[in-house]
């Protein structure tokens, strides 16, 4: 019985074996086949794909280590130059010359101002090396620095000797504070001898840690990167490490530090790395310490052409590092996926879509992040370029008219009175530019400061329209200027601001008033402010033109730097005048005429009423 049961088993396996033809056998090895050579091309396709990956997020290390270190020596650079100007301003100044002392004390302090958030101080040295004036620092306290010996400063020796200026590397001061300092020589060129005679030095004082400040916060912290700074020398001037702060970065000290966490021949590529960068020239290395790889890129801060420092920024490479984290698990499962796929190949097929997708959803955040903050940078420098830019190109169109009209006038004296005017004219315009781009810089720096005092709204704003009269009478135009007041409030505010608000947005009106017969009309009125206390006032001043309006385009940034449709001026005057108006706690806004032509622009100043003054007054306090 076992026997028959058996021989029919092997009948039946004959008979099924039989049933399988040619055909079928050769669609399944043709399967199996395809299976392998699809998991031999996935994984090479896997393994190559993961060596472009690291290679873009390395790349992309690079590139923005080497913007970040660009602008930030351009930054220090801007920073320097600045206070390089505003000293040699004092160098020249007559109050300093003269020794006028009261006068130049408050020239000095003044100055000093314009750069506070990287000078510590401005002192005045004069011919013996002995202390003039100290700012930024109390009457009291400066009697006991006052006459202070040091010439035996650098500060003070090099300039005297070489009457240039002097820059100086990390000193510690009298007060253990280490500084840099910038100076400049006082030199009379009123004297007879050739080539002056030296009478003191003004100095500028800057704290290490102020520099360091002023990095840190131009850094993207994304990028988990860190910033040094080094002077020509190789002494360190700022430093994540801050008992490296004031030493030579070639000394035992540092060198002795290097040693225990850097391999030889890792150290000695990182002392020729710092060393080329000594030699004022941009670059950018690698340096791998302990497993982990760091991106080491530098630019030379530069001041009238002359290397002055170097900046470093250290970007670590954990970016790639989560990129090659996943590249590993990838080439992992592709591993896996080879095997897996011989067996269930439809299986693998579907596995595959999904870790593709996956992997792509991966690759293009990280990519996306990489580009946005790429692109906060391109914006950042091409803001800064623009501005320089234009700037550049308004001041040197007066500056050139001036300089051919003096030439002019020294070949044609009797065209004194036309010559002279023109001069004034472009000299006006000069100094226009030059007051508007330092508003904005105090604006952008936050420190505009009102001089608030009581006045009448309406008797300022009819001055300003008189003026602007007489101008459009000068010139011959056909514009007429209406001012219809309907109150007369008292403000406290600051009188020039408000006249400078007015001033820009009449002279806008009347720039794109140009056809015959075309007015200009201002009005004024007071109105109760909703939701306030029963004496809270406001005042409403429109202006109005029936000019050329204002364009679809250029309207969402009308109140912006740079925002003008004209091809004169560099488009600062309303964005000043919206500043000036928030800060006196007012609102600005301008509108297209609905059914004339034109625009028209309003802003609203608070008429705060005793009790409310009383009230911030108290939370002012309380906070």
């Amino acid at each position: 019985m076992c026997a028959d049961i058996q021989l029919v088993n092997l009948d039946l396996l004959k008979n099924l074996l039989a049933s399988l033809s040619k055909t079928n056998l050769t669609i399944l090895v043709v399967i199996a086949v395809v299976a392998v050579l699809l998991s031999v091309f996935s994984y090479q396709y896997y393994t190559f794909t993961s060596a472009k990956i690291s290679d873009i997020a390395l790349r992309e290390i690079k590139t923005n280590a080497q913007i970040q270190v660009h602008d930030l020596s351009q930054i220090l650079s801007n920073k320097f130059e600045s206070i390089n100007n505003l000293l040699q301003t004092l160098a020249d100044s007559p109050a300093i010359r003269n020794n006028e002392y009261n006068r130049a004390f408050s020239v000095i302090d003044s100055r000093q101002q314009y750069s506070k958030n990287l000078s510590d101080f401005f002192m005045w040295l004069d011919k013996d090396g002995k202390m003039n004036w100290l700012s930024n620092i109390n009457q009291s306290a400066f009697q006991k620095y006052k006459g202070t010996d040091l010439s035996y400063r650098p500060y003070f020796t090099e300039p005297r000797d070489s009457h240039t200026a002097y820059y100086s590397s990390l000193i510690e001061s009298n007060d253990k504070i280490p500084r840099l300092y910038v100076s400049y020589p006082i030199i009379n060129n009123t004297q007879t001898v050739s080539p002056g005679v030296f009478t003191g030095v003004v100095v500028a004082s800057m704290r290490a840690t102020a520099l360091g400040a002023v990095l840190q916060e131009q850094l993207i912290p994304q990028f988990n990167s860190s910033v040094g700074l080094l002077d020509r020398n190789g002494m360190v001037l700022y430093s994540d490490t801050p008992s490296f702060m004031g030493k030579n970065i070639f000394g035992s000290e540092i060198q002795s530090n290097l040693s225990s966490s850097l391999s030889s021949e890792s150290k000695d590529s990182f002392n020729n790395l710092i060393k080329s960068s000594l030699q004022g020239e941009s670059g950018i290395g690698e340096i791998s310490a302990q497993g982990d790889t760091s991106t080491i890129s530098y630019a030379p801060v530069n001041i009238n052409g002359r290397h002055f420092l170097t900046v470093y920024i250290v970007a670590p490479h954990n970016l790639a590092s989560d990129v090659n984290g996943l590249i590993d698990q990838q080439k992992n499962f592709s591993a896996a996926l080879i095997i897996v796929i011989a067996a269930v190949a439809f299986g693998i097929a579907f596995l595959v879509f999904l870790w593709n997708k996956r992997l792509k959803f991966t690759v293009d955040k990280r990519t996306s992040e990489l580009k946005t903050a790429n692109e906060q940078l391109k914006v950042h420098d091409t803001m800064q370029k623009e501005f320089i830019n234009i700037a550049a190109h308004e001041l040197r169109t007066p500056t050139q008219a001036i300089v051919s009209y003096s030439e002019l006038l020294q070949r044609h004296p009797e065209k004194r009175e036309q010559i002279s005017e023109a001069i004034f004219r472009n000299a006006s315009r000069l100094q226009r530019l030059t007051t508007d781009i330092l508003d904005v810089t105090k604006i952008e720096s936050n420190s505009l400061k009102l001089n608030k005092e009581r006045f009448n709204l309406s008797d300022l704003i009819s001055g300003v329209v008189d003026d602007f009269k007489n101008e459009v009478q000068r010139k011959g135009a056909a514009i007429k200027l209406l001012y219809e007041p309907k109150d007369y409030p008292i403000l406290e505010a600051d009188k020039a601001r408000l006249t400078q608000v007015i001033s820009n947005i009449l002279s806008n009106a009347i720039k794109f008033s140009e056809k015959t017969g075309d007015k200009i009309s201002v009005s004024s009125e007071v109105q109760q402010i909703q939701n306030g206390n029963s004496g809270d006032k406001q005042v409403l001043v429109s202006i109005k033109d029936n000019g050329a309006g204002i364009g679809n385009t250029i309207m969402p940034r009308l109140f912006t730097k740079f925002a003008t449709n004209s091809e004169n001026g560099i488009g600062l005057g309303l964005f000043i005048s919206k500043s000036i108006v928030e800060a006196h706690g007012g609102r600005i806004w301008a509108e297209n005429n609905s059914v004339d032509a034109g625009a028209t622009f309003y802003f609203v100043l608070p008429i705060l009423s005793l009790a409310t003054k009383q009230q911030q007054q108290q939370q002012q306090q309380l906070q």
